[in-house]
């Protein structure tokens, strides 16, 4: 596939997701327009009420999910309960894989010795979608 074609195909995803976008807008807006006018502002008052409740609410869980990540990394352990697992995972190992590169380059002995050992995942893709 050419870049042109891929470059269509990227473009035609940014449409479709601006259409659902403005469908979804359009819905709340009709939804908006249906409800009387009491009625919108009796939501209104509702949806301010609970905003504040809610942002409490997740800065709350925001702060004991760090507290049980410490907790679980600490102990090295898995943990779980009815409707949520902890999972435990030993950090990352990582290799400068520039540095090894010239060193395998530079020495026969060293590229034989660690060159067996280079493994290259699949080739991949992923999205970003800046924000308008």
């Amino acid at each position: 596939m050419t870049n042109e074609e891929i470059l269509s195909l990227m473009n035609q995803y940014v449409e479709m997701n601006a259409q659902a976008a403005q469908h979804e807008s359009e819905k709340q807006r009709l939804i908006e327009d249906t409800l009387p006018p009491d009625v919108r502002q009796r939501v209104a008052e509702i949806e301010a009420e609970f905003a504040g409740k809610s942002q409490a609410a997740e800065e709350a869980l925001a702060q004991l999910e760090e507290k049980i990540k410490a907790a679980v990394v600490a102990a090295q352990a898995n943990v779980a309960v009815e409707g949520m697992k902890a999972s435990y995972h030993s950090g990352r190992v990582t290799w400068d894989s520039k540095g090894l590169d010239e060193a395998m380059a530079s020495d026969p002995q060293i590229a034989e010795a660690i060159g067996q050992y280079k493994k290259q995942g699949k080739d991949y893709a992923s999205f970003t979608f800046p924000k308008a």
